[in-house]
C-alpha cells in the first residue's frame, strides 16, 4: 500500500520546487564583474590606436578647415566629432539620397575609402564659388557634372591635408576614382564588413553640414600597427634634411609684429581729454637711454632709434637676455 503524504510534507517539496538547485560556489573564486560584449559589432582598434586616429583627424579638420576659409572668404570651422566603428552595410543604409559620395582610392592603400560630404555643402560651395551669397539651401538635388567639377577641385585639397596629416604614420597620396550620388552603386566592402567612420561637421554661418570618412577595416589594417609603434616613437625619430629645409623655410617666411617702444607714461583723464596739438608728453625714458625692441608681445632686442635714409628707424644693439625677459613679462 503507497504511503499517502501529509500537507506539511507537500509543502515542503513545494518550497523545495520553487528555490531550485543551490549551486555553490567554487572556493576561492572571487565574483569578477561581466562586461558585455557584441559580436555583431566588435571592437576591433585599441584606446591607443583610437586616440592616434584622433589626433590624425583633428590635425585634417583644422587644416582643411582654414583653407576652406580662404576659398569660401568666410569663416569655416571643420570639428571632430566621433570616431566609430560599425558594419558597412549599416553606414550605407544611414546614408541619403541623394549624396555626395566620393570614392578614393590610393596606390598605398589595399582599398578604397568613402569622403562623404554634405549635399547642402556641396551646393553652398558652389554658390560661393560661382560669386553667390553662399546661402543655406534647404532642398536636395543631385550636383550637374558642371557644379561636380567645381566642388572636385575642393575635394582634392581636402584629400591633399588628408594625406598630409597621414604622413607621419605611412604616405598616401589620395585621389578621387570616382563619384556617385546614390549610395546604392557604391560597394567597397562586404555588407558584413567592419568599418571606422570619422564624424566631422563643417560650421559655416551657425549652421552645421556633416562630413563623413569611411575606412574598410580591411584597409586599416595594415596601417594600425604604425599608429601606436610610429606615433610612440614619432619624437625619437630623426629628421630628414629635407624636412629641416622645409622647416626652416616656412619659419622663415613666418611674419610677426615688430614694434619699438620709446617710452611711457600715465595720464589722467583730464589730461588726456584736454590734449592738443603742441602740448609736450613726458616719457619716463632718456633719448640717450636704450629703447625696447618688442617681437609678438615679448621684449626680444635692445636698439637705438635713429634715421635712414630719411626715414625713423631703430637700429638693433644687442639681444635682451634670459634675466632681463623674465622681469619685463
Amino acid at each position: 500500500m503507497s504511503k499517502i503524504l501529509t500537507q506539511e510534507e507537500i509543502d515542503a517539496l513545494l518550497r523545495n520546487v520553487s528555490s531550485g538547485p543551490e549551486v555553490e560556489s567554487a572556493p576561492g573564486s572571487p565574483d569578477r564583474p561581466i562586461h558585455l560584449y557584441d559580436f555583431k559589432h566588435p571592437d576591433r582598434i585599441s584606446k591607443d590606436q583610437l586616440r592616434a586616429l584622433r589626433t590624425i583627424h583633428d590635425s585634417f579638420a583644422r587644416t582643411f578647415g582654414t583653407h576652406l576659409s580662404s576659398t569660401l572668404r568666410t569663416l569655416v570651422d571643420i570639428n571632430l566629432l566621433s570616431i566609430d566603428q560599425a558594419a558597412y552595410s549599416e553606414y550605407m543604409l544611414s546614408l541619403s539620397v541623394p549624396s555626395c559620395l566620393y570614392i578614393v582610392s590610393s596606390h598605398h592603400l589595399k582599398g578604397s575609402l568613402i569622403l562623404e560630404v554634405s549635399p547642402q555643402f556641396s551646393l553652398l560651395v558652389v554658390d560661393r564659388l560661382l560669386g553667390g551669397l553662399g546661402t543655406r539651401q534647404d532642398g536636395l538635388r543631385e550636383l550637374t557634372l558642371i557644379e561636380q567639377t567645381i566642388l572636385r577641385k575642393v575635394v582634392e585639397t581636402g584629400l591633399a591635408a588628408l594625406a598630409d596629416a597621414w604622413r607621419t604614420v605611412t604616405p598616401m597620396s589620395l585621389y578621387v576614382e570616382s563619384y556617385e550620388s546614390n549610395p546604392q552603386f557604391v560597394q567597397i566592402a562586404p555588407a558584413s564588413e567592419s568599418a571606422v567612420v570619422i564624424s566631422c561637421e563643417i560650421v559655416v554661418r551657425d549652421h552645421t553640414y556633416p562630413l563623413n570618412i569611411c575606412f574598410p577595416y580591411f584597409v586599416l589594417e595594415p596601417l594600425l600597427g604604425n599608429l601606436t609603434t610610429g606615433w610612440s616613437n614619432l619624437s625619437m625619430r630623426s629628421i630628414k634634411q629635407d624636412e629641416r629645409n622645409e622647416l626652416l623655410e616656412r619659419v622663415r617666411l613666418s611674419k610677426l609684429p615688430l614694434r619699438a617702444q620709446l617710452g611711457s607714461t600715465v595720464l589722467t583723464m583730464h589730461d588726456y581729454l584736454t590734449l592738443k596739438r603742441g602740448d609736450v608728453i613726458l616719457l619716463d625714458q632718456r633719448t640717450d637711454d636704450p629703447v625696447k625692441v618688442w617681437v609678438d608681445k615679448r621684449v626680444k632686442f635692445w636698439g637705438e632709434p635713429g634715421n635712414s635714409k630719411h626715414q625713423q628707424a631703430v637700429r638693433i644693439t644687442r639681444v635682451i637676455s634670459n634675466q632681463e625677459e623674465i622681469v619685463h613679462e
